[in-house]
């Protein structure tokens, strides 16, 4: 479950492909400010959890944007 997660903290990546993301990455869907936990792949499509613990299945294929961790020493 995400809880203690600042999007502050993180750099919003170009939109890719899900399946094309490492797995337990955070991802932001480019239609909306959501941001969920991508787990892994099952299937045509994801598993994934957003703030509150509940599950999301986005298609594999959705485009999204991959948030990466800033890093503190900058």
């Amino acid at each position: 479950m995400i809880s203690e997660i600042d999007i502050a903290d993180f750099d919003v990546l170009p939109v890719e492909s899900l399946y094309k993301i490492p797995r337990e990455t955070y991802i932001k869907l480019p239609i909306s400010e959501r941001v969920f936990f991508f787990d892994h792949i099952d299937g045509a499509y994801s598993y994934c959890r957003d703030m509150f613990g509940d599950i999301a299945h986005i298609s594999a294929f959705a485009m999204v944007h991959p948030l990466m961790k800033k890093d503190p020493a900058k």
